[in-house]
Formats: C-alpha cells, sequence, structure tokens
C-alpha cells in the first residue's frame, strides 16, 4: 500500500505544481497586460505633450531649439499633405469653398453649402483660325505650300 501512497502523493505534488504554474502563467499575463496597458498611456500622453507643443508654435510661443525642428518638420508635412489634397481635388474636377471648406464643383458660381460667391477659372479660349497664326514668330508670312 506504501507504493499506492506515494504514487498518489507525487499525482497530488504535480496537481498542485501545475496549478500554481497555471496561476503564475495567469499572472503574468494579466501583469502583462497591464504593463501594455501603462504603455498605452504613456504613448497617449505624449501624443498629448507632442500636440501641446505644436499648438503652442503655431501661436508663436517661444520653444526650446529641438522642439522648433520638430514643429517645422511636422509643419512640412501638413504643407506636403494640403498639396496632396489639392492635386486630388484637382484631378476630381473639384474644389475647396474658401467660406466654408465644402468640396464642390469647380464650375459653380456659389457654394451648395454657405452660399458664398465662388471664383470661376475662365476657360482657356481655343485659338482661332486667323491670318496670324498662320504667321511666324519673326512677323513674316508661311510661304509653304
Amino acid at each position: 500500500m506504501a507504493f499506492f501512497e506515494n504514487i498518489s502523493r507525487k499525482v497530488s505534488d504535480t496537481a498542485k505544481a501545475a496549478a500554481r504554474k497555471s496561476g503564475d502563467l495567469m499572472e503574468v499575463t494579466k501583469l502583462n497586460l497591464s504593463i501594455g496597458a501603462e504603455e498605452d498611456k504613456i504613448k497617449r500622453k505624449y501624443m498629448e505633450i507632442g500636440k501641446t507643443i505644436y499648438e503652442a508654435y503655431k501661436k508663436g510661443e517661444e520653444l526650446p531649439y529641438a522642439c522648433t525642428d520638430l514643429c517645422e518638420k511636422v509643419k512640412e508635412y501638413e504643407r506636403n499633405i494640403e498639396e496632396m489634397k489639392a492635386k486630388v481635388l484637382q484631378l476630381k474636377g473639384l474644389k475647396n469653398c474658401p467660406s466654408c471648406g465644402a468640396e464642390l464643383d469647380e464650375e459653380f458660381a456659389f457654394c451648395p453649402k454657405c452660399g458664398a460667391k465662388q471664383e470661376v477659372p475662365e476657360k482657356p479660349s481655343e485659338p482661332e483660325d486667323s491670318e496670324e497664326s498662320e504667321e511666324s514668330d519673326d512677323g513674316e508670312e508661311c510661304t509653304c505650300d
């Protein structure tokens, strides 16, 4: 019977060790999740700090040189984005209303959202067939037939 008691004790010890390891694993997982959550909080605060500094930069407030340099880069990226957005609008035949920012057709005389008058681009007139178009740059008439 000592043999069975010995096996029973070993199985019991092994089960306790497995339960302890399982509990430890669960605790490690919880701690890792908590660490990740805290790191996310830190990243959000970094973003808030950066946004606060950039807003101060935009207002013209004095900043340390390193911050000013980083803000200049952000400003450059914003200009690039605006240029690309303008190009997309141009390719679509659209423009932004200068009053409200709504996207509208380039040909609209008034914004349908706010009613502001729009500058309508003049279409280039097609060259008319005239004697001037047959003349060369130096004023001589073309003699080729």
